[in-house]
């Protein structure tokens, strides 16, 4: 399928359906025919975990199995390739990735960070401080500090590791973790409530859903007072714009 948008969806998978989903209730289509096309690969366990590379407990860079599905689904007639990971977008991953698919000609690959920053600008003009909710890797490569730099935002994270470790728990641990349940657990609310509650104290009230998993379970819901940025949301409407652009060009 020519110029179809791709998807990486097996960093987690339920993030890779989540993304399909958006893009579908997003693109402006009255019929079946109307959507755009979409080619999507799952294959989690080829891919080794993105925050355990970053934190150094593995030596296997997940950016090389990436750059081998998005070479696939180059080859099945994609052009525009979301990667839906907030880790993967590290420099340490996102640059590999970038560097492998380069040759590849008539690809364009999305950076769902720029975009999630993009957003707020469009959408929020008046914020200049935002939070994040993230994984361990991400907060340790400073992923969302350094994207927010240049993006002229200034970005706070939990100081305490304690509150990092709950964030990470919520999406990891084996029995109330979003990776394992797909679904946002009592424990794991009650958990980021917490978090919350920092936030608010430090008068912060815009944060990013900085771990694609904690996209999909607030996709539907709000948390009183704050304002949530689904980077999910800002990658989802930029591979429809460029798949656009395109069959307008055509």
């Amino acid at each position: 399928m020519k110029n179809s948008i791709g998807i990486v969806g097996g960093v987690g998978p339920y993030a890779g359906l989540a993304l399909q989903q958006a893009i579908l209730q997003l693109s402006n289509a009255n019929r079946d025919q109307d959507y755009p096309p979409v080619i999507s690969i799952s294959a989690p366990h080829a891919i080794a975990d993105r925050t355990e590379f970053l934190l150094g407990k593995t030596s296997v860079n997940p950016a090389y199995e990436i750059v081998n599905q998005i070479k696939t689904l180059h080859s099945s007639g994609a052009r525009y390739i979301g990667i839906p990971c907030n880790t993967a977008h590290a420099e340490g991953i996102f640059s590999v990735i970038q560097s492998g698919v380069g040759n590849l000609g008539e690809i364009i690959l999305t950076n769902m960070i720029d975009e999630t920053f993009k957003i707020i600008k469009a959408e929020k003009p008046d914020i200049k401080k935002v939070g994040v909710l993230a994984t361990k890797g991400s907060y340790k490569s400073e992923l969302f500090p350094q994207y927010g730099s240049k993006h002229n935002y200034d970005v706070c994270i939990p100081e305490e590791d304690s509150l990092q470790d709950i964030i990470h728990q919520s999406i990891y641990d084996g029995e109330y973790g979003i990776k394992v349940l797909g679904y946002l657990h009592d424990r794991a609310r009650r958990d980021l409530e917490t978090v919350f509650n920092y936030y608010k104290k430090k008068n912060i009230n815009t944060v990013i859903l900085g771990c694609t998993e904690l996209s999909v379970v607030f996709s539907n819901e709000s948390m009183k007072g704050f304002v949530l940025i689904n980077p999910i949301i800002a990658l989802a409407r930029q591979l429809i714009a460029h798949q656009q652009e395109n069959n307008q060009l055509q």
